[in-house]
């Protein structure tokens, strides 16, 4: 499947929020949370779109040597397709362009897809949020935070 990555703009929020909550059912974000979101200082955004169907989405947020997914999503019937590595991937050289040296997430322990991926690309465990996501009326759960270091090996 052959999709092309750009940059968020405010006419995409709606569709965006359409996403997020197909994403993230019990945690979702409105227009306005995302909207809010981005124009946080050193945010940003990404989506990945087939066609003029909107189906990932990638924001981060970016401070000197660190950078931070805030949320990363796909439209759930486009997993395992490649999409969320190539927004990842993409936000990387980018981030390190732009000198950050550390990525920094967090995810659901039970979160096992998101899991795989991150471990695939070198992210490494350093801590833990108890009770952190919401789960309607289910027990909440942890969130792991995960980094991984991007820094461009030096020569000599």
């Amino acid at each position: 499947m052959s999709h092309s990555l750009r940059r968020i703009d405010n006419g995409d929020l709606a569709k965006l929020a359409e996403l997020h909550a197909a994403c993230f059912r019990d945690e979702a974000w409105d227009s306005a949370a995302l909207a809010t979101i981005l124009a946080m200082s050193g945010a940003e955004g990404q989506i990945a779109c087939h066609g003029a169907e909107i189906c990932g989405l990638l924001i981060t947020q970016s401070w000197g040597e660190d950078a931070e997914i805030l949320t990363l999503g796909v439209a759930p019937h486009l997993r395992r397709q490649g999409i969320a590595r190539a927004l990842l991937t993409d936000f990387f050289a980018r981030a390190r362009r732009a000198g950050a040296t550390r990525i920094m997430l967090e995810v659901a322990a039970d979160n096992a897809a998101a899991l795989a991926l991150y471990r695939a690309l070198g992210f490494v465990h350093q801590g833990t949020r108890q009770n952190y996501y919401r789960r309607g009326a289910a027990a909440s759960m942890d969130a792991w935070r995960l980094s991984l270091e991007i820094a461009e090996p030096k020569a000599g």
